[in-house]
């Protein structure tokens, strides 16, 4: 096989389209599918103003490296930076980090932009990024991304201001796991000098913490020595946590809010018709799901979870629980548009209540009762489970569906004191190895889902540390397969999430779930 030199690409994946070295292939940005926006008409910025945030939640904590949910991501997102990011297009491009990708088979080298400076005016180094990775990996820190980094077994600082990740073998999606937004980068000053960061942030964002009145708001400054030149284009941001969507959607129909997430399904197409506002939005990253305790019976039978799978009509469920807005996920959870999507599987699990009670019958459950939880924090995931409880009905499945708080409900998951659950999500990253999340037995999911399957594990290694992409597309649509056999969990719907904002605002791209709501372009035309 013929190589040639590798470069580092300040453009990720769209750069080159060549073997390193080592054998290493980066392919182009045509190699892949790739899911695409459109993006809303602009004129030239202006700078000046602060926005009124509308933020679905109250966030729990701002720890950088877990995840708190949404309105957490929203706010540190601004305040913190990653080495990677996404652009308007969808493609992976450097963000704190210069160039990057694979020198050799086994390294992985980041090349740090210089004259970076923190909040508190201090300069980034090359011993902040090692320190933020050490970070993630270290278990005590019960990072969301720390599985990632199972891998890794060096990180260390190379030459000409690089950081070097040694592995055990290349990880074809690892960039996408530098782009995801718990992977930060912090100050180790800053953090080593006591501070609660689960309370306090304080990174290279262009945002810059100021205030946070819990229950009421949390108070954002421009941060003027932004590494971007010019960015960002607002004076501030003032997020004002609103969990009631009605409440929420009138303040942004009466101008008290610029901005809001979460646009309920109800308010949609009032949305949409009234000519003050913008609707943005996708019905391709969110989705809901059932998911078992795989260590209880019933759910410990693969013909229970089959049972669950063909019990629901997602075409009714899309109705009954978002009024359409939605798509129901009648095959696998990869979106056509992504690298292993399998057009195959489309139809395999309808809705066929028949084929539910046989499969119920001969697991010797029919009918079935069973407890399930979910959460009534955020509609987006109630009512689905409300609408996947009277779908399992009409299957002989008589779910008792118990709603708690969301911090709760998530720690009633991680404890597996029901044997089902209803939950949802959205997409992590733009790669089908998101998937090895729910359905690896090193997987944080997994190991909630109590799912162990060796075929899998070695199905999702395989799409992990294959570096040709034609295989890898192959070797998803065969992990799809297989979790139509054994039923790691059972998803559902895909639900349309969006944003909307007063026609002033202006500068904002919706796009995939991994590519979140970003302000540091955004700008106010009043």
């Amino acid at each position: 096989m013929t190589s040639t030199p590798f470069k580092l690409t300040r453009r990720g994946f769209t750069a080159v389209g060549a073997l390193a070295a080592g054998g290493i292939l980066v392919p182009s940005a045509s190699a892949r599918p790739r899911i695409t926006f459109p993006r809303l008409a602009q004129d030239t910025p202006k700078a000046g103003g602060t926005m009124i945030y509308g933020l679905s939640t109250d966030p729990s904590n701002f720890e950088p490296h877990v995840s708190t949910g949404a309105a957490s991501t929203s706010v540190k997102l601004m305040c913190y930076s990653t080495l990677l990011t996404y652009n308007a297009d969808n493609e992976l491009i450097g963000d704190l980090a210069e160039e990057f990708g694979w020198i050799d088979d086994t390294t992985y080298q980041l090349k740090i932009r210089e004259g970076v400076t923190f909040h508190d005016g201090s300069s980034l180094t090359v011993d902040d990024v090692i320190f933020s990775l050490e970070r993630i990996r270290n278990p005590d820190t019960a990072a969301t991304n720390a599985s990632y980094f199972n891998e890794v077994t060096d990180i260390k600082a190379g030459d000409g201001n690089t950081v070097n990740l040694t592995f055990n073998r290349p990880f074809a999606a690892f960039s996408f796991i530098l782009a995801n937004t718990n992977s930060y980068i912090l100050s180790q000053a800053w953090i080593e000098s006591g501070v609660d960061p689960k309370v306090e942030m304080m990174g290279t964002g262009p945002f810059i913490f100021k205030e946070r009145v819990p229950g009421v708001s949390i108070t954002l400054e421009k941060n003027p020595n932004y590494f971007l030149e010019g960015l960002p284009y607002l004076d501030g941001i003032t997020y004002q946590p609103m969990p009631d969507d009605t409440t929420r959607m009138t303040a942004l129909r009466s101008g008290s809010v610029d901005f809001a997430d979460y646009v309920p399904y109800t308010q949609m197409d009032i949305i949409t018709n009234d000519p003050n506002l913008t609707f943005a939005s996708d019905s391709i990253s969110g989705f809901g799901w059932v998911g078992f305790n795989h260590e209880m019976d019933p759910v410990s039978d693969v013909n229970v979870r089959l049972a669950f799978a063909h019990g629901m009509n997602r075409e009714t469920m899309v109705t009954t629980a978002f009024a359409g807005h939605g798509a129901p996920i009648t095959g696998g959870l990869i979106p056509e548009g992504m690298l292993g999507y399998a057009p195959d599987l489309e139809g395999t699990f309808a809705g066929d209540y028949e084929k539910a009670k046989s499969l119920l019958d001969t697991a010797g459950h029919n009918p079935l009762d069973i407890d399930m939880v979910s959460t009534s924090t955020y509609s987006v995931i109630q009512r689905p489970a409300e609408a996947a409880q009277a779908e399992l009905e009409n299957a002989g499945i008589n779910a008792k569906l118990e709603l708690q708080e969301w911090l709760t409900f998530r720690q009633t998951v991680l404890d597996g004191t029901f044997p089902t659950h209803s939950w949802g999500t959205a997409i992590d990253y733009g790669d089908p190895d998101f998937l090895w999340n729910y359905m690896h037995s090193t997987g944080n999911m997994a190991k909630q889902f109590r799912f162990n399957n060796p075929d899998m594990d070695a199905l999702l290694e395989q799409g992990r540390f294959e570096t040709d992409e034609a295989l890898r597309d192959e070797i998803y649509q065969e992990v799809q397969v297989k979790a139509a056999e054994v039923v790691p969990w059972v998803y559902s719907i895909r639900r349309t999430q969006g944003e909307a904002m007063q026609n002033f605002v202006m500068g904002y791209t919706h796009l995939p779930s991994w590519n979140p709501i970003t302000m540091r372009e955004i700008w106010l035309d009043k």
